[in-house]
């Protein structure tokens, strides 16, 4: 059993890649945003409703991203969002007017979520069994990480190169280029490597109910309280992943850091990132993945304690950076274990896109709200007290979190103890 996750290395791998690199393409204008612009010729007001034609998609595609991961192939649906995404991605090359521009975005809400974040999840839940999720999902997580890291620096060294030698608007199509032909070709890959569940490990009644979104078993899920404390612990949790650029400005105006000290800290977070995702994921399946949960809401809650505390001075600065540190590391491995969790839960592989339905639309709430209470502090408040109520915020929805994961080992008692069980026994096969 604890063999099936390394079996499946390769697609964990390929998965982790194209779960990162899918979402390239309609971000990439925020890093390229000045180029962006003017090869597109493009006011500021466009640029962002780009971004919000985006994001609106995206909050539709969250609502029937479910229906979709539990109605179709979970091969099909990833290969179909890695190749349009990328055939849009190749429009881009035409330069096309902003109303284009507007629609492609808009595509992208769709292929990016509706037809692959769902079944991306139970894409990775497949691949591993009860014992091994937090290592799939952190494993998962990590991986997007470092593909983060790499990435960010290769496409950088591109753009560099043909906006040194021939011009900025080449050098954005180049960009445009690699991103396009990355999603086909991981597309491709998905295709020809990744094996549905359903060919080997359920039965043929199943297997033949598990290809339609049944609406009971989603009744059934929302009366299940183990739903909504799974969709409290991701509510909480990502509010403090889409809110810690808050803490870059943060440092500039408590601290007097230097703007490039200040983006140093942003990047931070991505190196930090892999770490907190593998620890989790191996911690995680040693331990009970709700126990490692608690441990990060713990460490969470510890650093923006300290983050609050700590005097804006200059002398204070390599504090602030372990303080941001823990906060970074801890955030992340929170996020790896958002559906990790439901293995705890009892919640069946087939089932995962309608479980994943109010986890989703409800959990990733946060990016709507979270940066409009942030703005209310700093306008309200104004300076570093603003910063400081707004991470106040946080640490309550940390303080709720961990009182959360209190209340999901109460309710989950019987099934953690199966799964300990399970544990108990491989570890006794594998010395055998």
């Amino acid at each position: 059993m604890e063999a099936k996750l390394k079996k499946n290395t390769a697609t964990l791998v390929i998965l982790a890649v194209s779960g990162a690199l899918i979402y390239a393409l309609p971000y990439f204008r925020n890093y390229y945003y000045d180029v962006f612009l003017d090869a597109f010729h493009l006011t500021n007001t466009q640029m962002g409703t780009l971004g919000s034609a985006y994001g609106v998609c995206c909050l539709i595609s969250y609502i029937f991203g479910g229906f979709c991961a539990d109605r179709w192939k979970t091969k099909y649906l990833l290969t179909i969002s890695l190749v349009a995404t990328g055939l849009l991605g190749f429009t881009l090359l035409l330069y096309p007017p902003y109303p284009v521009l507007l629609l492609i975005h808009a595509a992208w809400g769709i292929t990016s979520i509706m037809t692959f974040w769902g079944a991306l999840v139970k894409a990775v839940r497949s691949l591993g069994s009860e014992n091994e999720q937090g290592k799939a999902f952190g494993f998962f997580e990590g991986g997007r990480g470092v593909t983060n890291i790499i990435q960010s620096a290769v496409i950088l060294g591109i753009f560099a190169f043909f906006a040194k030698h021939m011009s900025d608007k080449m050098a954005l199509s180049a960009v445009i280029t690699v991103y396009s032909v990355i999603c086909l070709l991981l597309g491709l890959m998905i295709m020809m490597l990744y094996k549905d569940p359903e060919q080997g490990t359920v039965s043929p009644e199943d297997r033949e109910s598990s290809k339609t979104f049944d609406w009971a078993v989603l009744w059934k899920v929302l009366k299940m309280p183990t739903t909504w404390l799974a969709t409290i612990l991701i509510f909480t949790s990502y509010a403090m992943i889409i809110s810690y650029y808050y803490i870059t400005p943060y440092a500039t105006a408590a601290f007097g850091a230097s703007t490039l000290i200040a983006a140093a800290l942003g990047y931070f977070s991505q190196y930090c990132r892999p770490i907190g995702s593998f620890s989790a994921g191996i911690i995680g399946d040693r331990i009970g993945v709700s126990n490692m949960v608690l441990i990060g809401y713990i460490l969470l809650a510890f650093g923006l304690v300290g983050l609050i505390l700590l005097p804006g001075k200059a002398s204070f600065i390599l504090m602030l950076l372990v303080f941001i540190g823990i906060i970074y590391t801890s955030m992340y491995a929170l996020q790896a274990m958002h559906f990790a969790i439901l293995v705890e839960g009892d919640y069946p592989v087939e089932s995962t896109g309608t479980v994943s339905m109010p986890l989703m639309i409800i959990g990733y709430s946060g990016e709507i709200f979270m940066p409009i209470i942030a703005g209310a502090c700093l306008d309200y408040w104004g300076g570093t007290a603003g910063y400081k109520v707004f991470f106040g915020i946080l640490l309550a929805l940390a303080i709720i979190g961990f009182i959360t994961v209190v209340i999901w080992q109460r309710v989950t008692k019987e099934k953690r103890r199966e799964i300990a069980l399970q544990r108990k026994l491989s570890k006794e096969q594998a010395l055998t």
